[in-house]
């Protein structure tokens, strides 16, 4: 690491990889293993780069403060097929004692393919969903250059998915396999994860993916009613509950939310078969987590009264001995998919 005056920058951002590239303190020069506020940035594995206030706990950098992260080389920045532009840029607050991500009042900015402003749209937001309106009064003279006030909306990416998916799929006709879930259910459709173990590529038999990235069991909870009822899935398969452990959401809770989204899809199609995968342990990006997604993988089964078939994938991901996560750390890559698949054709699409 090169060291000038009171500000430090590292390997990383030499080699434009994951990690802290620079952090200077508010007070002094920098020193390993003291708490101190400061400026910096930093790479995630994803893609996305933030600049802003860090507080340094002595062992990590945390976002905390006021700052920015830029998503124009993230997967998060990839086109919204539903709306035809793509997340670019958030400004405003973080917090990591809430959410690693994004926690407070700010501004989430849209652009098209080529990078040209669309429009944006403010509030209140915890990661990257607005969950309320922006609090207090908003200087629109600080908006990113391009981007004026007549740009402003509101869009519910969600939303917008679940009712477009929702209406297709109220087209079925016949028996299917429904896939629903969170990310790792949505990105089975991208080869930057998948790679040939996409789900069109690996399953003959007819199914419907209604996977939606970063979605808990209490979202499709609150969905319920965008589910349609005249069709007839002979097999449900659902893969949730590892965005619910992360949100700091208890394994009992967790557990909770899970069969009472069972209880739902069961009610609404009382004659397919339901399956409920194990949340994966240990992901790179979240080790803190591991022993709660293990207490929460412990409880399935032992819960007698889950109206579901429990599906675990974790002990082929070690006894593989082959590294399957995605760079971000957070997804499984094409080795991980490919035994995601294996798990499916053995005991669900056989």
């Amino acid at each position: 690491m090169n060291n000038k005056k009171n500000y430090v920058i590292f390997p990383a951002f030499e080699t434009n990889s994951v990690g802290t590239w620079f952090f200077a303190p508010n007070d002094g020069e920098f020193c390993e293993e003291r708490e101190c506020y400061g400026f910096g940035s930093v790479k995630y594995p994803e893609g996305s780069v933030y600049t802003g206030d860090i507080y340094y706990d002595g062992k990590d950098f945390n976002k905390l403060g006021y700052g920015q992260q830029d998503f124009s080389r993230s997967s998060i920045g990839n086109i919204i097929p539903i709306l035809g532009e793509r997340k670019i840029k958030f400004v405003g607050r973080y917090d990591y004692r809430e959410t690693e991500w994004i926690y407070g009042n700010g501004v989430l900015y849209f652009a098209d393919e080529k990078g040209t402003p669309t429009h944006f749209m403010k509030g209140f937001f915890s990661a990257l969903d607005k969950t309320g309106e922006y609090e207090g009064e908003f200087d629109y003279s600080s908006l990113l250059d391009g981007y004026t006030p007549d740009m402003e909306f509101e869009f519910d990416e969600w939303k917008a998915r679940i009712e477009a998916m929702s209406k297709e799929m109220s087209e079925k006709q016949g028996k299917f396999t429904l896939f629903l879930g969170d990310s790792y259910f949505d990105l089975a459709r991208e080869r930057e994860f998948a790679g040939e173990n996409i789900f069109e590529s690996a399953f003959s038999s007819d199914f419907y993916n209604i996977g939606i990235g970063g979605t808990t069991f209490a979202d499709w909870i609150s969905w319920k009613n965008y589910l349609p009822r005249n069709v007839c899935p002979e097999r449900i398969v659902v893969n949730l509950g590892f965005n619910d452990i992360h949100r700091g959401r208890s394994a009992e809770l967790t557990l909770a939310h899970g069969k009472e989204l069972i209880s739902i899809l069961r009610e609404l199609y009382p004659t397919a078969r339901i399956y409920l995968i194990k949340v994966i342990c240990g992901a790179p990006l979240y080790p803190d987590f591991c022993d709660t997604e293990k207490e929460y993988n412990a409880l399935l089964d032992k819960d007698n009264a889950l109206d579901a078939e429990i599906l675990d994938w974790n002990a082929d991901i070690i006894e593989s001995g082959v590294n399957c996560f995605h760079q971000d750390g957070i997804h499984p890559n094409e080795a991980g998919y490919a035994l995601l698949v294996r798990l499916l054709k053995k005991h669900v699409l056989e």
